[in-house]
């Protein structure tokens, strides 16, 4: 796939993630990651695919980037356009850190059985 990288900022060719796990592995290691999750969560909360909920989450972070470049009008007269991280995208981020260091074998899993589709509609 092709994507806006939110991590590194850059558009890079990468393979596409085959599970949320995955997915969440790629947008895990930055400051905003509880973001990018959020977000990702929320889309595919509402059943977009994982490829394209990636792509998305990218673009949407680089809008948002382009947003913050100084432009003619005064900073206090722009809107802030931040998004905000849920409790989600730091509950995921969490059972994926347990997971790497072998706390939560099975954390992923354990927020919802069939860890997937069925993740998000269970934590949305």
């Amino acid at each position: 796939m092709y994507w806006h990288n939110p991590k590194t900022q850059t558009s890079e060719r990468v393979d596409a993630p085959s599970t949320d796990e995955e997915a969440i592995r790629m947008l895990a290691g930055h400051p905003s990651s509880a973001t990018f999750v959020s977000e990702y969560a929320k889309l595919r909360l509402s059943g977009m695919p994982i490829e394209t909920t990636l792509i998305m989450v990218g673009h949407e972070e680089r809008l948002r980037r382009h947003d913050h470049m100084p432009v003619r009008l005064a900073e206090r007269e722009r809107p802030s356009g931040r998004a905000r991280p849920s409790a989600t995208g730091y509950v995921l981020l969490l059972a994926l850190r347990l997971r790497e260091e072998g706390k939560g074998k099975n954390i992923l899993e354990s927020l919802h059985p069939n860890f997937g589709e069925s993740t998000f509609r269970a934590l949305g």
